[in-house]
């Protein structure tokens, strides 16, 4: 643990990230949730290595781009690809300090005391859809969520339409409660964002898996810019790699 954290010091560094070492400073960072897991991780790594604060609001899709619209200030913002394009054409970024920082797919969910059916292969998967007597999905209405991916997944399993009386739009939560409970059978959900309280069943097959991608940028209205655009540089960094695979996501560069 010791070797790590003097990497993490030595990563900084490499930043140039320095000189805001030298005083103490806060950054504010809004994210979607579907990160939480792994920046919880790595703003913990972020803060021993630099005595530097991250304080950090997580929402949905949606509520992000609200409180941003809002003019609510954040030095830092972690959303969508394609969010992120809206919130630049808006003049919402620091251009320059834009970063790709990893990327997310969607994994199958079963109650904690099931044995996960087999989604290994297509084959696999479809048969496991047209198996199940019932599947928890997020919501295509939300912009940018989780809902559309799985949506897209399932269409293109060639199966939607056969099993489109089996599907339930639920909540984040909510859904994985009902799981939990044996009130829904299965159920897909970003991997990052599959709870300890059910049992995670594998990822979407490669052939059909389809994936969220995450940026980090600081915000034009920064009030803690040269930190704020330290720590985005480390969340794209080689150390903070293992925190985003150790939540079931992919860093990418």
């Amino acid at each position: 643990m010791r070797a790590r954290y003097k990497s993490i010091i030595a990563a900084l560094a490499a930043v140039a990230f320095s000189a805001s070492m030298a005083t103490a400073a806060e950054v504010k960072l809004i994210s979607v949730g579907g990160a939480k897991v792994p920046l919880d991780k790595i703003i913990a790594d972020y803060a021993k290595a630099t005595g530097n604060t991250v304080t950090a609001t997580y929402g949905s899709p949606l509520t992000v781009p609200q409180k941003l619209a809002a003019g609510e200030v954040y030095d830092v913002v972690v959303q969508s690809a394609p969010a992120m394009d809206d919130y630049a054409r808006s003049g919402g970024l620091k251009a320059d300090t834009r970063n790709k920082v990893a990327r997310g797919g969607i994994g199958m969910a079963v109650a904690p005391t099931a044995t996960p059916p087999d989604i290994s292969t297509p084959a696999a998967f479809k048969k496991t859809l047209l198996d199940a007597k019932s599947i928890a999905v997020g919501d295509t209405a939300m912009p940018n969520g989780s809902g559309v991916v799985i949506h897209a997944i399932l269409e293109n399993s060639g199966v939607l339409d056969e099993i489109k009386p089996k599907l339930q739009v639920v909540g984040l939560d909510p859904g994985q409660q009902q799981i939990a409970k044996g009130e829904i059978e299965i159920g897909f959900f970003n991997i990052s964002e599959i709870r300890t309280f059910v049992k995670y069943g594998g990822p979407v097959p490669a052939p059909l898996q389809q994936y969220t991608n995450y940026d980090a940028a600081v915000t034009a209205k920064a009030t803690a810019a040269e930190a704020a655009a330290g720590f985005v540089k480390f969340l794209a960094s080689a150390e903070a790699q293992a925190d985003w695979k150790s939540s079931g996501m992919e860093p990418v560069h």
